[in-house]
C-alpha cells in the first residue's frame, strides 16, 4: 500500500506540473486525469465499485500515450509520464485491483497493442500486463494466446522473464487446444528450444556481476522450463516429435546441483533402438494376455492395481508455483537495483556484506531449486505424452544402466539433491514411469551371457538391480518422512514389475529388512508405504526362495518353492533369520495383554513378522484408518498363498469380525472384500485336499472361521448404508465352498439361505445387491444338497427372471450368470442318468468279455474231462439263471431310480421352463458379457423342452446360430457350441425340421473348417461328438466327415502364434470326432469317406498317429481299436466291391500297430 501510495504522488505531482505548463487546449486532458486520480483515491472497496474505470483509464492512456509519441522528438516529459501511469497502475493492480472492476478486457487489449506496436523490452507495460492474464476463464484466455505467442522473444532478460511469465498464465488456464492455438504452441515452443540450444542466455551468464541478475538467469530458465512443459501436456503430437530434445533440455538442468556452477548448453537425447527393438508393442496391447498362465477354476485374488500412480500418469502435472508468495518474491526481484556489493573495511560492513552474501547464496540456491522442480516437471510431462514403445528407447537415460554407473538419473537425484521436495518429486516421477512398465522389465534376464556381446535381457537386468541398489540405498540413509513415502512407493511399483524368477537371488535380502524397520516407522504415511512394498512382494505370483523367507512362508511349503526354483542357490543364514527380535516380541505380548480378550489369541510364528505385524496394527485400536486398510490389502494379498494364513485362521477371523465392524466405510469395504478372497482359497484347498486326519482338522477350521463371521456378515450387511458394502458380503458368503457348506449345522443352513433370499428379493435394495444376493444363490443352487431341491431352485430361477432385464449391465451380467447355474442344476439328474447308464452299458460288456473268456476256457478243458465238465455245465446253469436273476433285479432297480429320476424332473413347472427360455432367448441378443451366460443357458434348458414345442425350439435354435455366426466375443461363440451340443442330445430337434438340421450342421462345418480361433473349432468339433445316432446325421453325414477332413489338413497353419497352444487340443477333437462318425457310419458311408480322405491321406495319417500316441490311454482306446471296430460292423454285412476295397483303405489309413 505504502508503494501505491507514493506511486500515485509522484504521478499526480507530475500530472499538476503539466497542467501549469500546458496549453490552454491541452488543459482539459490534464484536468480529465486529474479527476479520475482523486475518483481513484477515494474509492473504498466496498461494491459496487470499479464500473467503467478500467475502460476510462484505458482511454485516458491512450490520450497520454498518443501525445507521447507526438512529443517524444522534443523532450522526454511525456514518455515519463506514461512510465509513472504504469508504475502506478502496477502498484494498483497489487493492492487495490478491485477498483478497477472484471471487465479489464480493453486494459489488456491496450497492452498487448502497445508491447506488439512498441518495444517489446517494455518492463513496465509487461509488469502491468501480468496481474490482469491471472485466473482468466477459459475462453478469455483461449482469446489471449494469440497476441502473447505471437510477441518476440525480448532482450533483456527481464522482459523475456516478465513474458514468460505471462504466458505460463494464459496456457494454465486452458486445458486443451484449438488447431490454430497448438500450431502457435508449437512455434512458441520452438522458439524456447531454440533459445536454449543456441545458447542465447549463456551468452549473457559471462556478463552477470550480481546475485540479483543471477536470480534472475535462474528464474527465466525456470519458467522457460514450465511453459514448455505446458506446452508438453496439451500438445501430445509436439511432445512426441521433439522428445529428443525436451527431454535432453530437462535432463540437463535437472542434474545442475551446485549453486557455483555456470549454465552449460543442453545436449539431445537419443534414442536406443536395442530397446525399440525388444518391446515392439505398447502394455496395453500386451496386458490381455499377462494373467493366462496363472488363472485357476473360478474366481480368483486379482492382484492390486495402484491406480494412484495411474491417475497420476493421466493427469497434467501440477505447477511448482505457490500463488502470492512466489510473485511476490519474483515482483521484489525485478525491483530492486543492480548496485554492487560494498568492499569496505570497517567491521560493520563486513557484517553487513556477510549477512547480505549469506541471503543471496539461499536465494540462489532457492532459484536453483526452482529450476530443478521445473526440470522435472517438464521431465514428467514429456514421458507422459510418449507411448511406451517410444518410452523404453529413453530408458537409459531416465535410469541407471549397472550398479557402479555414476551418470545422473532420476534415483541418483532422489539420493543426493539437497532439497526435500526435489528428491521427493524426482522419486515420484520415478516410480509413474515404472507403473505399468511389468511387460518391458519382463525381458530382464541375469543368465550367463556370451563373450563377444551383452545382449539387452542382461543389460535390462543390470538396470533394474541397479535400481534396486540405490532405492535400497535412499531407505538406508534418509530420514526425511515426504521422501521416505515417495522412494517406498517407487519401491513397491518397481517390484510389482520384476521378474523375480528370472534374476539372481541375493537384493530382496538387502531392502527387506529396511522395510521392514520402516514399517514401524513414527510417520503413518511412512508405515503404509511401507506395508505397500510388503504387499507387493508377497502378490508375487512365482515366489523364490528369498521372497519365501522374507514374507515368512512356512517350511513345509519353502522346500517346494525351492523344488521349483531355477536357481538352485541356498537362501543366506542370516536372512533365513529375519523375525521379530526379542524386544518386538515383548513389545506385542504387552500389547496383546492390554486388549480386552488377551489369553485367547494363538501365537504366530516369529519368522512371520509381516502376519504378525499386520495383526497387531488390526488388533490396536489407535491406528489409523489409512493404517487399517493398508493391513487388510496385505492380508489380501496373503490369500494368494495360503499357506501364509492356513494355520492362523481363529486370529484372522477374529480380525475380520472387528474390520466388518469398523467405523470407517473402506476399512469394512475391504474386510469383505478380504474375506471374499480367503473363503475362495479355503474352498479351493478343500477340493484339492486327500481327506487325511491333518486335513480333516483343517476343514474343521475352515467350519469353526465361517461360524465366527456369519453373524458378523449379517450385522455389517444390515447396518451398511453403501451398496459397494453389501456386494462384497454376498460376494464373500458365495465363496463358502462346497465343504463347508455341507458341515454347517442345518439351522445355520437354513439361516444363510434365508438371508440371502431376502436379499435377493428386497424390492427396495439396490438392483445390483440383489444381484449380488443371486449370484450367491446361484452357487449354492449346485451343491449336493441343494441340487435336488426343486422348490429351491425353481425359487432362485423366479429370481433371476425379475433381475435378467434390468436396464443396469452389471445386474444383468450377473442375472444371466446365475441363470446359467440353474439351468446347469436342472439337467444336472439326467447327467447322473446318463452316467449311470453308460457306467451301466460298460459292466454289461465287461460281463459279457468275462463269460466269452471262460467259455474259451471251459471249450479247453472240454476232451479232458467230460465228466466234469457235464457237472460244471449244470452248474454253470444254476449259476447263470442265478446271475441272470440279479441282473434283472438290478436292472429292474435301476430302472426304478431312473424312473423316479425321470418323475423328479416331471415336477419341475413347464410354464416355469418357457419363461426361462424366452428369458434366455432375449438375453441372446445382449451384450457379449450377457450373451455368454445366455447361451449357456439355453442350450441347457432346451435339452428339457419337450418336442410338442416346436416353435421355441425353431426360435431358440435359429438364436444360437445368429450367436455362433455373429461378430463378437470368442467366449460368446464357445458357449453358444457348447449349447449346440446339449441342444444335439434332444433328438426331437432333428426329427422336427430337416431344414434347421441343414442349417446347424452347414454352421458347424465352417466353424470347424474357417474359424481364425483354435478355442471356436474345438467346441464346434466337440458338438458331433454329442450325437450319437447315424439317422440324426441325415444327408448331411459327408459335408461334415469332408469338414473334418479340411479342418484336420489346415489345423498345421497357423495364422497367428497365439493359436499355437490349443493345436494340440484341436487336433486330438477333430480325430476323436472322425472316430466316432465312423463308428456310426452305414456301408454307404464308407466310400463318401474314402473319397475325402485320398487327397489328404498323408497329412490325416501323420495327424491320427501323433495324437494317438500323446493322449491320454483311456482317450486313445477309440482311435486303437477304430481299424478293428470297422472290420467287425462290417464283417457281416454284404459289401459291394468298391464298399469293401473302401474299408479296407480306411482300415489302413488309420492303422496305428506299425
Amino acid at each position: 500500500m505504502d508503494k501505491e501510495r507514493r506511486a500515485y504522488e509522484a504521478l499526480l505531482q507530475t500530472v499538476n506540473t503539466r497542467l501549469r505548463s500546458a496549453r490552454p487546449a491541452d488543459q482539459v486532458h490534464h484536468e480529465r486525469q486529474l479527476q479520475f486520480l482523486r475518483d481513484i483515491d477515494s474509492q473504498t472497496p466496498t461494491p459496487p465499485y470499479g464500473v467503467q474505470r478500467a475502460a476510462q483509464l484505458t482511454q485516458l492512456l491512450t490520450e497520454v500515450a498518443g501525445e507521447g509519441q507526438k512529443s517524444a522528438n522534443a523532450d522526454g516529459e511525456s514518455l515519463q509520464l506514461i512510465s509513472l501511469w504504469l508504475q502506478w497502475l502496477h502498484e494498483l493492480l497489487h493492492s487495490r485491483r478491485q477498483l478497477l472492476g472484471d471487465e479489464t478486457q480493453s486494459l489488456r487489449d491496450w497492452l498487448l497493442q502497445r508491447l506488439t506496436q512498441q518495444n517489446t523490452n517494455d518492463v513496465e507495460t509487461l509488469r502491468c500486463l501480468l496481474p490482469l492474464l491471472d485466473a482468466l476463464p477459459v475462453g478469455v484466455a483461449r482469446a489471449q494466446l494469440p497476441q502473447l505467442a505471437a510477441i518476440p522473444l525480448p532482450s533483456s532478460m527481464e522482459a523475456a522473464l516478465l513474458l514468460l511469465l505471462c504466458q505460463d498464465a494464459v496456457l494454465g488456464a486452458l486445458t486443451e487446444l484449438q488447431p490454430a492455438e497448438l500450431q502457435l504452441c508449437s512455434q512458441l515452443a520452438s522458439t524456447l528450444l531454440h533459445a536454449h540450444y543456441a545458447g542465447s542466455w549463456l551468452l549473457q551468464a559471462s556478463q552477470l556481476s550480481t546475485a540479483g541478475l543471477q536470480e534472475q538467469q535462474t528464474l527465466l530458465v525456470a519458467h522457460s522450463l514450465l511453459v514448455l512443459q505446458k506446452i508438453a501436456a496439451l500438445h501430445a503430437e509436439y511432445a512426441q516429435q521433439q522428445a529428443p530434445e525436451l527431454l535432453g533440455l530437462a535432463l540437463s538442468y535437472m542434474r545442475r546441483l551446485d549453486t557455483s556452477a555456470t549454465l552449460q548448453l543442453p545436449h539431445r537425447v537419443q534414442p536406443a533402438q536395442q530397446s525399440l527393438a525388444a518391446y515392439g508393442q505398447d502394455a496395453e496391447e500386451l496386458q490381455a494376455a499377462s494373467s493366462q498362465s496363472n488363472a485357476a477354476a473360478g474366481r480368483r485374488v486379482k492382484s492390486r492395481k495402484m491406480r494412484s500412480l495411474a491417475k497420476q500418469r493421466t493427469e497434467p502435472v501440477q505447477p511448482i508455483t505457490s500463488g502470492g508468495a512466489q510473485e511476490e518474491r519474483l515482483q521484489q526481484l525485478l525491483l530492486q537495483g543492480s548496485t554492487a556489493a560494498s568492499n569496505g573495511d570497517s567491521n560493520s560492513n563486513s557484517d553487513n556484506a556477510a549477512g547480505a552474501q549469506s541471503a543471496g547464496v539461499k536465494q540462489q540456491r532457492q532459484c536453483q531449486v526452482k529450476l530443478r522442480l521445473a526440470a522435472l516437471q517438464l521431465l514428467g510431462a514429456v514421458t507422459k505424452q510418449l507411448p511406451r514403445r517410444l518410452l523404453y528407447g529413453y530408458w537409459h537415460a531416465l535410469f541407471p544402466s549397472n550398479s557402479a554407473s555414476d551418470a545422473d538419473h532420476l534415483l541418483q537425484l532422489g539420493a543426493n539433491d539437497g532439497n526435500v521436495r526435489c528428491r521427493a518429486l524426482a522419486l515420484q516421477l520415478a516410480a509413474q514411469l515404472y507403473y505399468g512398465s511389468k511387460p518391458f522389465l519382463s525381458q530382464a534376464n541375469d543368465t550367463t551371457a556370451p563373450s563377444n556381446y551383452t545382449p539387452f535381457a542382461l543389460s535390462l537386468a543390470s538396470s533394474v538391480l541397479a535400481a534396486y541398489g540405490q532405492l535400497t540405498g535412499i531407505l538406508q540413509r534418509e530420514f526425511a518422512p515426504p521422501v521416505l513415502t515417495q522412494c517406498l512407493k517407487c519401491l513397491a511399483v518397481l517390484v510389482q514389475a520384476t521378474p523375480f524368477d528370472q534374476l539372481q537371488m541375493g537384493f530382496v535380502y538387502e531392502f527387506v529388512p529396511h522395510v521392514k524397520k520402516l514399517a514401524r516407522h513414527m510417520d503413518t504415511g511412512v508405515k503404509v508405504s511401507a506395508l505397500l512394498v510388503m504387499e507387493m512382494l508377497v502378490a508375487t505370483t512365482r515366489l523364490t526362495q528369498e521372497i519365501a523367507c522374507a514374507v515368512g512362508l512356512p517350511l513345509s511349503e519353502r522346500k517346494a518353492v525351492v523344488e521349483r526354483q531355477r536357481h538352485n542357490v541356498r537362501a543366506a543364514p542370516e536372512f533365513e533369520q529375519l523375525c521379530d527380535s526379542e524386544e518386538e516380541a515383548e513389545e506385542e505380548q504387552e500389547e496383546q495383554e492390554q486388549l480386552p480378550n488377551p489369553a485367547t489369541q494363538p501365537s504366530i510364528p516369529r519368522n512371520s513378522w509381516l502376519l504378525r505385524l499386520v495383526l497387531r496394527y488390526l488388533d490396536c485400536p489407535g491406528s489409523a484408518a489409512p493404517l487399517r486398510l493398508e493391513c487388510l490389502q496385505v492380508i489380501l494379498a496373503m490369500a494368494t498363498h495360503f499357506a501364509l494364513l492356513r494355520d492362523h485362521l481363529a486370529r484372522l477371523a477374529a480380525v475380520l469380525s472387528a474390520a466388518l465392524a469398523d467405523p470407517s466405510l473402506d476399512v469394512r469395504l475391504y474386510g469383505a472384500r478380504c474375506l471374499d478372497a480367503v473363503g475362495f482359497q479355503m474352498a479351493r484347498q478343500a477340493q484339492e485336499q486327500q481327506q487325511t486326519e491333518e486335513e480333516q482338522l483343517q476343514l474343521q477350521q475352515h467350519l469353526l472361521f465361517w461360524q465366527r463371521l456369519l453373524q458378523s456378515i449379517y450385522v455389517a450387511y444390515l447396518a451398511a448404508s453403501s451398496a459397494t458394502l453389501k456386494c462384497a458380503l454376498c460376494d464373500a458368503l458365495s465363496n463358502m465352498g462346497v465343504c463347508s457348506f455341507e458341515r454347517l449345522p442345518q439351522p445355520q443352513r437354513n439361516a444363510l439361505l434365508a438371508f440371502l433370499l431376502g436379499c435377493s428379493s428386497d424390492d427396495a435394495a439396490d438392483p445390483l445387491v440383489r444381484a449380488a444376493a443371486l449370484r450367491a444363490l446361484a452357487v449354492y443352487v449346485l451343491q449336493p444338497t441343494l441340487r435336488a431341491d426343486l422348490v429351491f431352485v425353481e425359487h432362485a430361477a423366479e429370481l433371476a427372471l425379475r433381475l435378467i432385464g434390468d436396464p443396469q449391465l452389471a445386474v444383468r451380467i450377473k442375472a444371466a450368470w446365475a441363470l446359467g447355474n440353474i439351468s446347469d442344476a436342472l439337467v444336472a439328474p439326467s447327467l447322473e442318468a446318463k452316467k449311470r447308464q453308460e457306467e451301466k452299458q460298460r459292466q454289461e460288456e465287461k460281463a459279457k468279455e468275462q463269460r466269452q473268456q471262460q467259455q474259451l476256457e471251459e471249450e479247453v478243458e472240454l476232451d479232458i474231462e467230460l465228466q466234469e465238465e457235464e457237472a460244471e455245465e449244470e452248474q454253470e446253469i444254476e449259476q447263470q439263471q442265478e446271475t441272470a436273476q440279479q441282473k434283472k433285479e438290478k436292472h429292474e432297480k435301476e430302472e426304478e431310480e431312473d424312473h423316479a429320476q425321470l418323475e423328479q424332473e416331471e415336477h419341475i413347472s413347464q410354464s416355469l421352463l418357457m419363461r426361462l427360455i424366452e428369458a434366455a432367448v432375449a438375453a441372446c441378443s445382449d451384450h457379449d458379457k450377457v450373451r455368454a451366460n445366455a447361451v449357456r443357458a439355453l442350450g441347457n434348458l432346451l435339452r428339457l423342452l419337450p418336442s410338442a414345442e416346436h416353435e421355441l425350439m425353431l426360435r431358440a435354435m435359429s438364436k444360437l446360430l445368429d450367436c455362433v455366426r455373429a461378430a463378437g466375443s470368442a467366449k460368446v461363440k464357445w458357449n453358444a457350441c457348447y449349447a449346440l451340443g446339449n441342444l444335439v442330445r434332444n433328438r426331437s430337434l432333428f426329427a422336427s425340421s430337416g431344414s434347421l438340421a441343414g442349417t446347424l450342421f452347414t454352421t458347424l462345418g465352417q466353424l470347424i473348417v474357417q474359424h481364425a480361433n483354435f478355442k471356436v473349432r474345438i467346441n464346434a468339433t466337440a458338438v458331433l461328438l454329442q450325437i450319437e445316432h447315424r439317422a440324426d446325421f441325415g444327408q448331411h453325414y459327408a459335408s461334415m466327415w469332408a469338414a473334418l477332413v479340411a479342418a484336420t489338413e489346415r489345423s498345421n497353419a497357423l495364422d497367428t502364434f497365439v493359436e499355437y497352444n490349443h493345436r494340440d487340443g484341436l487336433q486330438q477333437q477333430l480325430c476323436l470326432a472322425m472316430a466316432h462318425m465312423l463308428a456310426r457310419a452305414r456301408p454307404d458311408d464308407l466310400l463318401t469317406c474314402r473319397q475325402a480322405m485320398e487327397s489328404q491321406l498323408e497329412a490325416i495319417s501323420g495327424t491320427w498317429r501323433r495324437v494317438a500316441y500323446r493322449i491320454l490311454p483311456e482317450q486313445a482306446t477309440a482311435l486303437f481299436n477304430c481299424g478293428s471296430m470297422l472290420q467287425q460292423r462290417f464283417a457281416a454285412n454284404a459289401l459291394t466291391g468298391e464298399q469293401r476295397n473302401a474299408l479296407t483303405f480306411l482300415v489302413a489309413a488309420l492303422r496305428l500297430e506299425s
